[in-house]
This record gives C-alpha cells, structure tokens and sequence, in this order.
C-alpha cells in the first residue's frame, strides 16, 4: 500500500522496495512491543503449519492470485456500474447537496446484506480470522445477534462464495454512499471466503495458501 502511494508520484514500485521492508518491520516491531504482543501471524489460521516451501506452492500461490485478479476485474465492472447508479440519481454532485440519501442508500446496501450475512459486517480485520477458519457466527466479533436473521453458518463451497461476493456488495455499497474507510481488510476478507471455497472444493489444498493468496491477489488487482 505504501509503494502503491509512492507510484502515484512517479516512483516505481522496486525504487523503495527495500526501504519499504525495513520501514514495515520496524512498525511491526514497535507496535507488536508498545502494545504487549507477540511477532507472530495477525490470523492463526490452520493449526497445522506449512513446514517447508516447495517449488509448487509458489506457482499454486500464483495461480490463486490470478483467480484473485479475476474477481477483482468483475467486482471493478460492478462498482462503477453502482457508481453510475448513485450519479444517476443525482447524488454524486460535487456540492454534497444530497449528501443524505447518498448515505442512507448506501447504508440500505450495507445494512440489508449485513443481517442476512453478518460475516461481511464491519471492515473486516477482526472477521477475517473468523472467516479464514470457518469459525461458527457465534465466535464474530462485534456482530449482535451474530447468526443474522436466517442463521447463515460458512459451512459449504456455495455458502463461501456468498460470503465473498457478498463482502465484495457491501464494500462497493459502502463506497458509494460516501463512507470513510480503506480497501485493504475488507478486500481480505473476502478473499479468505472466496479461499476457503477452494478449499471445499480441493480438500488436499492449505487453507493458508488458499485465503492469504487469493486475498492478495484481490487485493493488488485493485
């Protein structure tokens, strides 16, 4: 994120590669010590670790990203479908003259799909841990009454790909009615859904590479 900032001056990306690593472990360093944890993974998500790299888990990574990549080109195709939409409306004006309905159409988008599916609620830091291991609703965060209004569980192939395309409605949902807020953990969220689908699908698959690669793949196509 920092060195896609950078290339909006004209910097390429491997100018400040390396200052960038160095920066980012520092940060990891002191705010992991300032605030009393442990240098360790943000999620824990298989109790089984990948002990060694092979050669194959790089081009496996690579190709889940593309997959990632792809998902990334049809969700850009329906945000600016829905930005069309709100302009449509009249509610894109440079006056924020109806700053209002803007907020409340978009907050409609978040809200609906929220109680039907409350894993895609929220940025989705604290949810992606939940997602990644296909924890019960119950263990979600900040989420009240957890299950939702149907009792949706990530508990299928389909039910993950509705997690993530859903997650991927509420983020364009919530960009279009003028909400604050990034693209990074919301985007993670939904490829640890969309991961954790492959994994259904391809049992002998590691979730970790599963949720991590096509969350980053996501996540840099946009």
């Amino acid at each position: 994120f920092a060195l896609e900032v950078a290339s909006r001056f004209g910097i390429e990306y491997f100018e400040h590669l390396t200052e960038a690593i160095f920066a980012g472990e520092i940060c990891v360093v002191v705010f992991r010590t300032c605030a009393g944890l442990p240098l360790g993974q943000i999620w824990k998500i298989s109790s089984t670790p990948i002990s060694q790299t092979e050669p194959y888990m790089i081009l496996l990574g690579g190709g889940i990203g593309l997959l990632g990549a792809g998902v990334a080109f049809l969700w850009a195709n329906f945000h600016w479908r829905l930005m069309d939409f709100f302009r449509v409306l009249g509610l894109l004006d440079d006056e924020n003259t109806y700053a209002v309905p803007r907020i409340l159409l978009g907050a409609c988008g978040v809200v609906v799909i929220s109680m039907l599916v409350p894993q895609t609620m929220f940025w989705g830091e604290w949810e992606v841990g939940a997602i990644a291991t296909l924890a019960p609703a119950s263990e979600l965060p900040h989420v009240w009454p957890t299950a939702g209004l149907i009792g949706f569980e990530m508990d299928s192939c389909r039910n993950c790909i509705i997690v993530g395309v859903c997650k991927l409605l509420v983020i364009s949902f919530t960009v279009a009615g003028g909400y604050r807020g990034g693209y990074i953990f919301p985007f993670f969220a939904a490829g640890a859904a969309f991961g954790r689908a492959l994994t259904f699908a391809f049992p002998e698959l590691s979730p970790v590479i599963a949720t991590l690669c096509f969350a980053a793949g996501i996540t840099v196509a946009i």
